[in-house]
This record gives structure tokens, C-alpha cells and sequence, in this order.
């Protein structure tokens, strides 16, 4: 597997994954659904790599001006 963490932020609590996506639809739900895989395992790659824990997994939609969770 491999892949690219757009945007990796370290805070004192451990880490937030923000990806961006420059998808101009409107069906969020599909997005978080078929984007969710790939946040999930840049999770656990970042989490084993460094010890710390990720915090939050954040889908940026810039196209549509959204930030979508990604629950784990």
C-alpha cells in the first residue's frame, strides 16, 4: 500500500489527518463513505510509526467548502 497524508498536525493530545479531496459534488455521505478506508489506514500507519495516538480524521472538501469527520 501507498499513499500520501495531505495534511498530518500534531497537537498535545496526538494527531489530526486532514485529506483533501477537490470533489465538486454534493453527495457528502458517499464521500466520507468511500474516502474512510484510506483515513482509517493512514491511522493506524501514523499511530504504529509514532507511538501517539490520532485524534481525528478530517475529509476537506475545498470545491464545496466543507470539513467532514470521519469517525473511527
Amino acid at each position: 500500500m501507498q499513499g500520501w497524508i495531505d495534511l498530518l498536525v500534531e497537537t498535545a493530545d496526538g494527531y489530526v489527518i486532514i485529506d483533501h479531496k477537490s470533489y465538486p459534488g454534493t453527495d457528502n455521505e458517499e464521500r466520507v463513505k468511500e474516502y474512510a478506508p484510506q483515513l482509517r489506514a493512514y491511522k493506524e500507519a501514523v499511530e504504529k510509526a509514532t507511538g501517539k495516538p490520532v485524534i481525528e480524521l478530517l475529509l476537506h472538501l475545498p470545491v464545496s467548502g466543507l470539513i467532514l469527520e470521519i469517525d473511527f
